[in-house]
């Protein structure tokens, strides 16, 4: 049960997750690891208070569960007297901890100093944690600055003329792009609050797609491109049949030459924030995912976002009128005339449902699955002013 509870959770079945970890609980009662799934799963499905309690049932039981407390303390703002933060502290100076162990351990710590207002503390610990984990993933900037220069030389005289494809062939993508963290779980929890958009989250089926063919290697042609869509599309019916379907994976902005050659009826919702903001966000999250390995150093966080600037100029100037420029901070600021804006673009019919987007239901699988719960929230993006001495 508790492998058939991750497979289905990995394929976006969530409830059905729930149902699997719950009967595994049933058959072990004591086993943490059930209470920690669990409790992400109910988070994902905007179940926060039952993800909560399920993050402190995995610590009651097993009191040295260190992602445990890092999942914690990611879904509650930390208050001074909560006991779990007395466990965090004896745990967080025990010898002999893993460095996996240390990480989670670290980050979890870091966050709980934010919340209590223990600045320089919490800065030492968020750079203990990123450093260890940088350490693990073995990332080097040089890498992603290759690429980046592969796939402009690939598109700079790249023109491939393509047949638009009738609009009811197939769901029409709205891919989302931009920096981690800077807004796009918003945007899609905007959109997929209208009745003609399903809100797929952060799909690989472009990456997958893309990686099948040898680009950095061969000039790109119509074929690959062909393959490309057929591949993406093929994926993309097994999710929906939605007349549109968003696809909020950010780091597409590096695939915008596929997406405007393969999918000439797409829509490409470019969401830009602060800087500052962007990055400091990525520097204090513990990502899971080895793609976001460049956010686990300062400098590293500062050369990529130079490196998605750069990119992003290029793929605005090759292809100006098929990208639409969102400013995230002027969307929290103007929700409603600047989302109209977004529905104009697309193309849809304002429905009002889009301004109550915190009262979706839909499953969130990113680190912002508990802000998009709450009502549009100003100023986020002046928060790293706080800790700029560190930063």
């Amino acid at each position: 049960y508790n492998e058939i509870g991750g497979a289905q959770i990995e394929l976006g079945k969530i409830s059905e997750g729930v149902s699997s970890y719950k009967r595994a609980i049933e058959i072990k009662p004591d086993f943490a690891e059930f209470y920690n799934e669990i409790g992400g799963a109910q988070i994902e499905l905007g179940k926060i208070s039952e993800g909560v309690s399920s993050y402190k049932k995995a610590i009651e039981i097993k009191p040295d569960f260190a992602k445990a407390y890092n999942n914690y303390t990611d879904s509650v703002k930390i208050q001074i007297n909560d006991p779990i933060l007395l466990k965090l502290d004896k745990l967080i100076n025990k010898k002999n901890l893993s460095e996996k162990d240390s990480t989670y351990l670290f980050f979890a710590m870091g966050k709980a100093q934010l919340d209590i207002g223990n600045s320089e503390k919490a800065l030492q610990l968020i750079n203990t944690g990123n450093s260890l984990r940088k350490k693990e993933l073995k990332y080097k900037i040089q890498k992603s600055k290759d690429i980046f220069d592969k796939i402009k030389n690939n598109f700079k005289e790249l023109n491939i003329k393509n047949e638009k494809t009738s609009p009811d062939s197939i769901s029409q993508p709205i891919f989302i792009v931009g920096m981690p963290r800077s807004g796009t779980t918003l945007v899609e929890q905007i959109l997929s609050s209208h009745s003609s958009i399903y809100g797929a989250g952060e799909l690989d089926f472009l990456d997958n797609a893309i990686n099948l063919i040898d680009w950095q290697n061969n000039k790109i042609q119509k074929k690959d491109i062909i393959e490309i869509r057929k591949n993406y599309i093929n994926e993309l019916k097994k999710i929906s049949k939605s007349a549109y379907i968003s696809d909020k994976m950010p780091l597409n902005f590096k695939w915008i030459g596929f997406i405007a050659y393969a999918f000439p009826n797409a829509k490409i919702i470019h969401v830009k924030r602060d800087a500052m903001a962007t990055c400091w966000s990525n520097y204090k999250a513990n990502f899971a995912k080895s793609g976001l390995a460049f956010t686990f150093d300062q400098i590293d966080i500062a050369e990529y976002y130079k490196l998605y600037e750069n990119l992003m100029d290029f793929w605005q100037k090759k292809f100006p009128e098929k990208i639409y420029e969102l400013d995230y901070d002027k969307l929290t600021e103007n929700q409603e005339p600047e989302s109209q804006k977004i529905f104009n673009y697309l193309g849809l019919k304002w429905e009002d449902s889009v301004l109550e987007f915190h009262n979706n239901s839909r499953v969130v699988q990113t680190a912002s699955n508990i802000q998009v719960r709450k009502k549009m929230y100003k100023g986020s993006s002046q928060q790293w002013k706080k800790y700029k001495p560190w930063l």
